[in-house]
């Protein structure tokens, strides 16, 4: 016995099994006592109890009265009192002497629903006004067969896009509505399964795993899990470390919890954090060849998630090589083989892109305090007083999860165990934050993809044993947090829901104006922030998005006064409408400060406008339009380029070679290691002395090509 599992069994007899190399195999529980029954009949009626309160409240919420603070300002207590009787009914199930794995799945699944599910029930169009884009991106592959990277950035990176348009079919609003609608709830559901796929190598109770979840589900208030490509490259994220964690651990050395042999970076990370036995179990007898079939899938979900999504691959890259450093993962190389990847298909396949924002691709790199600005201070001061605390609640609801999640890991090192992959999987997004401020949204991504890590470190906390059932101290401390977070997950959700929402009106106002036009149609609208460049909400470019453009102008602070918004208007020309909807004068009101009511104000100001004509009109949205002369002529867009664009230079041929050498050479070598013990990993110097020439070539032609392309 070693001196650390000795020092454990003398701290804590209760955590110890010398024998047990996994916490789901523990020693045979008894037959189910009789008294257990009544406690699993009580909680299957609470369950019902909880849909039946939850449903009933619901009928009498009247979205019309959202205030400042979202969703929750018009929420019936009994439709609060339903998700919360889910999270007591959890952690009661979680306090039986006997696992009840369906009883979980149950209420795990029906928290969710209630959560991320409650806009489905209230609101009859799919949510987020970036959602409609993504539909028009969806519905043009679909029409046309290819993409336009001159339209947009996301172009570049179509792979969520063509996915959608093939499982869609034709594309149009009518064959992804329902997809589109329930897309927060199927996507959160599979966040789980990833979630107890990254769970199931790590030395926990099933209670605490179980916890995880329920966390995850609380905390994921971010509101990224909606039909976009980031939503569904956070799967593959979840899916490639949980694969990494699972089966390319560090082999244990016979005599203790080190890597073998054992080399300077395990000393490093023994220096630092001390003696303590690993929080992972041990690798299981797994064959090589198995190995190099998940080596595949591991790359294929990094391929995936590299042409759908511009920031994932990054963060997959930052948690390799964390987990490489750590000494927590064998394939030393691989980060190395997926920067290849990356780097290759921005120079290659987004040229379309960076070729004309390369100043201000570059500009963000490093600098974290144009980040922290952009993501936190400047949204602080946004918005009315009731919306700021939405953004504070945000703030500090973030703060706390960190925080909690530190204890986690001090409470775990007291019982002498190490969370090092946990640690690495929460601080490698934080080098995410030196690349850009991704449109004041990098912090948001930071802690989007640290969540996953964080939700375990947190549970943790509050059970950090790894095999005895917690303490009535702990799962009463669970239960209160669970609460806690349930109720501030109806603030920093739908904090937002006042303009985040879309409404039928809306969409019928579009459609009317899409019906009437057949050119190139330009839609004006009003903020509060002059050249804001980002969607509006409202439900434009669902369809023919390659005619439809938008713009903003700054809203009059006095909604009398609208002489500046018809200039506007007619600066841009015939075929230029003026749209306002709710949504759009909710955000100017409530998410940057404007005085209550003054959208009812400004419409009844552009009501009686000369010269303004009213095109669609109805309780949610307006559009206006000038009266144009006849012989008046519209701005025409430029016809643009559509398909895949792969600028030429002299060297480009020969760097494709090099591309396609240098991922062999890698890849081979990352699965001949998987057939090796680490004492003859010196066979691999051949591959890798053939692999460092053609990675030079490679970064030179590379270089040549930015340096071409964007003189």
């Amino acid at each position: 016995m070693s001196l650390i599992d000795a020092d454990k069994r003398r701290s804590d007899p209760a955590d110890f099994d010398p024998q047990c190399t996994d916490t789901e195999a523990q020693p045979p529980l008894p037959p189910q006592d009789r008294r257990q029954r009544l406690p699993v009949a009580i909680l299957c009626v609470a369950l019902v109890v909880a849909v039946a309160l939850y449903l009933a409240g619901l009928r009498n919420v009247d979205l019309q009265a959202m205030t400042g603070l979202g969703l929750i300002s018009v929420l019936t207590v009994s439709t609060m009192l339903g998700p919360g009787l889910i999270v007591l009914g959890f952690i009661g199930t979680l306090s039986l002497n006997r696992r009840r794995t369906w009883l979980l799945g149950i209420h795990l699944v029906l928290l969710v629903l209630m959560l991320h599910g409650i806009t489905l029930l209230l609101e009859s169009e799919p949510r987020f006004p970036i959602s409609w884009v993504h539909i028009g991106f969806v519905e043009f592959i679909a029409r046309t067969g290819t993409t336009a990277p001159d339209l947009d950035a996301r172009w570049s990176w179509p792979g969520f896009f063509a996915l959608a348009a093939f499982w869609g079919g034709s594309g149009d609003l009518s064959a992804l509505h329902a997809a589109v609608s329930v897309a927060s709830v199927g996507t959160n559901l599979l966040y789980l399964v990833a979630l107890g796929l990254l769970m199931s190598p790590l030395r926990m109770s099933w209670q605490a795993k179980w916890l995880a979840a329920m966390f995850f589900c609380l905390l994921n208030w971010i509101g990224q899990d909606y039909f976009s490509p980031q939503g569904f490259a956070l799967v593959l994220y979840l899916l490639f470390v949980g694969f990494l964690v699972v089966w390319f651990r560090t082999p244990r050395s016979p005599s203790g919890d080190a890597p073998w042999p054992l080399r300077p970076g395990n000393r490093l990370w023994r220096w630092v954090w001390g003696e303590a036995s690993r929080g992972e179990l041990p690798q299981r007898k797994t064959d090589p060849s198995e190995q190099v079939v998940i080596l595949a899938v591991v790359v294929g979900l990094f391929a995936a998630a590299t042409v759908c999504h511009q920031l994932t691959p990054f963060a997959m890259i930052l948690s390799a090589a964390g987990l490489v450093v750590a000494r927590r993962c064998v394939l030393r190389g691989l980060p190395v083989l997926l920067v290849v990847i990356v780097v290759a298909w921005v120079s290659y396949m987004t040229q379309a892109y960076w070729g004309g924002h390369f100043g201000e691709v570059m500009s963000g790199v490093g600098n974290v305090g144009s980040t922290v600005s952009a993501n936190i201070s400047d949204r602080a001061e946004l918005g009315n007083p009731e919306h700021q605390w939405v953004v504070r609640a945000r703030m500090l609801t973030t703060v706390l999860v960190f925080v909690i999640a530190g204890v986690g890991l001090l409470r775990r090192r007291r019982r002498g165990i190490e969370d090092r992959v946990l640690l690495v999987l929460i601080t490698a997004p934080i080098g995410l934050a030196f690349m850009q401020s991704y449109g004041g949204e990098m912090a948001l991504r930071v802690y989007l993809f640290a969540l996953a890590p964080a939700s375990v470190l947190v549970a943790l906390a509050l059970f950090p044993r790894p095999v005895s059932r917690p303490s009535l101290l702990a799962r009463c401390a669970a239960c209160a947090l669970g609460l806690v977070m349930m109720l501030s997950f109806f603030v920093t959700r739908y904090g937002n829901e006042p303009f985040e929402r879309i409404d039928s009106g809306a969409v019928s106002a579009v459609g009317s104006v899409y019906d009437q036009t057949t050119d190139d149609v330009r839609f004006l609208y009003v903020t509060a922030v002059p050249e804001l460049n980002s969607t509006p909400f409202m439900p434009l470019g669902y369809r023919d998005v390659e005619r439809v453009h938008w713009s903003n102008t700054m809203a009059p602070l006095d909604p009398s006064d609208v002489t500046g918004v018809l200039q506007a208007l007619r600066d841009k020309g015939p075929d230029t409408y003026l749209i306002t909807t709710r949504s759009q004068e909710a955000f100017v009101e409530l998410g940057q400060g404007y005085p209550l009511g003054w959208g009812d104000e400004f419409r009844a100001s552009l009501a009686d406008a000369p010269g303004l004509r009213t095109v669609v009109e109805n309780q949610d949205a307006t559009v206006y339009s000038l009266d144009w002369p006849p012989d008046a002529e519209a701005e025409h867009t430029a016809l643009m380029s559509t398909g895949v664009q792969v600028w030429l230079t002299p060297w480009t041929g020969v760097g494709v070679a090099f591309l396609i050498l240098l991922v062999g050479t890698l890849g081979v070598r990352e699965a001949w290691r998987l057939r090796l013990t680490p004492d003859r990993y010196k066979r691999l110097r051949p591959l890798t002395f053939a692999a460092i020439p053609l990675l030079i070539g490679f970064v030179l032609v590379v270089l040549e090509r930015f340096a071409m392309l964007t003189s």
